[in-house]
């Protein structure tokens, strides 16, 4: 078997077969040419993860509770001598 065979086969065994949750299939070069070899994953690898996201709802904004020359003008503060 040549490296791209054994490539290709690998990726195709990491897709498709039944075992693919527990195990990976790598291309490794022995003495006859490549082969390709099944690893077994952790226990803690092997299992699918499933992340939830989800975004609360902001609480509704308060008014703002200053007068209203305050909140467009700025106050009588602002402004120059």
């Amino acid at each position: 078997m040549t490296h791209e065979e054994a490539e290709a086969l690998a990726t195709r065994l990491n897709t498709e077969h039944p075992d693919r949750l527990t195990h990976q299939w790598r291309a490794r070069e022995g003495a006859d040419g490549w082969d390709v070899i099944k690893i077994g994953l952790p226990a803690n690898q092997a299992e699918e993860l499933h992340a939830e996201q989800r975004a609360d709802e902001r609480p509704a904004t308060a008014d703002d509770p200053r007068p209203s020359y305050d909140r467009n003008v700025g106050g009588p503060w602002v402004g120059g001598a």
